[in-house]
């Protein structure tokens, strides 16, 4: 592939997959993001300390009306286009870059794993050297610096599993197995592949995870072509299955298939040429970003895991030990609710009660991260506020209960409910 075409396919993806997340984002911005939400302006700074670095940086909290937020999203859309476009690319990017750092900065808790792929492909994008087509000292920096974040992101995420202490990907664990149960596609291949292929399977996924891009990044720089497409479609496959397999997966697996967009090797070159002083700035910027997220993102995880104070450290979030293990129940949450009219409803779903086990999530995208926002571990104003929420939500409700039921995925006649919070409507 000619690296012009590399190139604009890798800023096309990126574009497309920065719409998702505006879309998968537009239906919780005024929950989420306004002064009518669960976190006002007036609170999140508050919880920075009116710290003035992050009231300049975070676009989102200059104001808290739903217009400005619907006006930041949809200006990401434009710049996204303008990506796309190819049309003032690297400025695109830069603003790009900062939207979605601000939109992250402004509720932390509700970033999500893909959201860690998007800073950083929008910061390979601002970096990006002028024309890769040129073989510059700048360049092949550039590809270093992509393979070694590509080379930790798949050790850090494999030997996870590996090192699993509940050993779920043994012969013997049910990650792979739970897995496989959340959707169709799953479930097919799950029966397809029998007991004994699971298991097989079980063992054989951490190791084509950590080993393959190693494979690929080797094969790369001996220009071994034929087994870096191998070793790079085994990944982009895994990923595949990963978004197929679960439930809400398939946007973060086109994120992470995209990265590979970044890597594919440039046109061969005789000349040597001399990098301008721009390719060498977006080095540069790489360099810091890599010392920031292994200051912050590696060492530093409780800044990570709790980022109500400094929220700008979570653009440096760069761990990816992530489905280490595997839950073997489902859980899903009701709102049974009276209204003033004396009906009895879900608030959740917005459909009325039904204890049994749904076919899908009632909600998807960020509202899957309410139950976390509203635990009882968080500060009692908080949890007020996420559930008085859902009283506006619906105008005409007496009060509710919220439950957090759980069912066996082997046994799905065995469900239990967990009170998460009663709520009395003002």
């Amino acid at each position: 592939m000619a690296a012009h075409d590399a190139d604009a396919r890798a800023r096309q993806a990126v574009a497309l997959l920065i719409i998702c997340t505006v879309v998968q984002r537009w239906d919780v911005l005024e929950a989420c993001y306004s002064d009518e939400g669960i976190l006002p302006v007036a609170n999140w700074q508050a919880q920075v300390n009116n710290d003035a670095l992050h009231r300049l940086l975070v676009v989102h909290a200059w104001s808290g009306s739903i217009t400005w937020q619907r006006g930041l999203a949809l200006l990401q859309v434009l710049l996204a286009l303008g990506l796309a476009l190819n049309r003032q690319p690297r400025r695109c990017a830069v603003l790009s870059l900062w939207l979605y750092a601000s939109v992250t900065a402004r509720h932390a808790k509700l970033a999500f794993i893909l959201d860690r792929y998007a800073h950083i492909l929008l910061l390979w994008l601002c970096a990006a050297p002028d024309a890769l087509a040129k073989p510059t000292r700048a360049r092949t920096a550039s590809y270093i610096l992509r393979w070694g974040q590509l080379l930790w992101i798949y050790w850090d995420a494999g030997r996870a599993k590996i090192r699993d202490p509940l050993h779920g990907w043994s012969f013997e664990g049910n990650a792979l197995d739970a897995y496989l149960r959340h959707t169709f596609v799953g479930e097919t291949t799950r029966t397809l592949l029998g007991d004994r292929g699971v298991r097989y399977a079980t063992i054989v996924v951490p190791y084509v995870e950590a080993f393959a891009p190693v494979v690929a990044c080797a094969a790369f720089y001996l220009e071994w072509h034929r087994l870096r497409r191998v070793a790079s479609a085994t990944i982009v496959l895994l990923h595949a299955g990963i978004g197929l397999s679960m439930n809400g997966a398939g946007l973060l697996s086109a994120f992470a298939c995209a990265a590979w967009l970044f890597v594919e090797p440039p046109l061969p070159a005789k000349e040597q040429k001399r990098a301008s002083y721009r390719d060498w700035c977006g080095v540069v910027v790489i360099v810091l970003f890599s010392l920031g997220s292994i200051a912050h993102g590696v060492l530093d995880m409780a800044s990570c895991r709790d980022a109500t104070q400094e929220p700008l450290k979570a653009i440096f979030h760069n761990r990816w030990n992530v489905f280490a293990g595997a839950e073997d129940h489902v859980t899903w949450e009701i709102m049974p609710a009276r209204t003033h009219s004396g009906a009895i409803v879900d608030l959740w779903s917005q459909q009325p009660v039904s204890w049994k086990q749904p076919a899908k999530a009632a909600r998807s995208g960020r509202w899957r991260s309410f139950p976390m926002l509203g635990d009882g571990e968080a500060p009692a104003e908080e949890v007020e506020r996420v559930y008085a929420w859902f009283c506006r939500e619906r105008g005409d409700v007496s009060h509710f209960h919220a439950y957090m039921l759980r069912a066996e995925l082997k046994d799905e006649t065995k469900v239990s409910k967990r009170l998460l919070h009663a709520h009395v409507c003002a």
